[in-house]
């Protein structure tokens, strides 16, 4: 019986078991497809439940229009977390993501590499220095943090966002490291 958890090229794509696609029910194959049949939805897809209420959130959150941030910042939040929590799989990812909703990749790399050297607005600092704090030491995030969101021109509902979004990538992270998930070659394609 050939090892399930093997994907075309020949390697692992998480350290569980994950089927071949097309083995899933009808609506996670189509949850899946719609995430371009990635190694991070067909791993979670092991447990439908969780693959359900995973993309739902994502999704959500990821939407292009009707969040409180733009998008971009989104992004940005999104590869400072995961670059701080060494997350190949969510870094590459969003470093992508975040090049195309700045229409420069190149600075989207330099910021997953390092963001102090970086061009970044005094509000994507600011937002990064939170979303790392959130990341680092939670406990330590106080009114000085809110008020530099703030004076940046942050509502306190676009810092509960930024917050949200700082959290969500905790979380992320933790489980894609945790299982070992491999990025997708196409990350690397360019």
């Amino acid at each position: 019986m050939p090892d399930t958890h093997v994907a075309a090229f020949g390697t692992a794509i998480a350290r569980l078991n994950v089927p071949a696609t097309g083995q899933e029910d009808a609506d996670i194959r189509e949850l899946v497809a719609r995430h371009h049949a990635d190694n991070w939805i067909r791993t979670l897809a092991i447990n439908p439940d969780t693959a359900r209420r995973f993309a739902q959130y994502f999704e959500h959150l990821f939407r292009e229009d009707g969040a409180r941030l733009p998008l971009r910042e989104r992004e940005l939040i999104a590869v400072a977390v995961s670059a701080q929590n060494g997350c190949g799989l969510c870094e590459a990812h969003h470093t992508i993501a975040l090049g195309n909703a700045l229409d420069d990749p190149t600075k989207a790399r330099r910021i997953a590499l390092d963001h102090h050297l970086a061009p970044l607005t005094d509000r994507e600092r600011t937002l990064v220095e939170f979303a790392l704090k959130v990341t680092t030491a939670p406990r330590d995030v106080g009114p000085a943090d809110l008020s530099g969101l703030r004076a940046v021109g942050l509502s306190d509902a676009d810092i509960v966002e930024a917050l949200e979004t700082s959290a969500w990538f905790n979380h992320t992270n933790r489980i894609f490291i945790s299982l070992g998930v491999i990025p997708d070659a196409k990350y690397f394609a360019s």
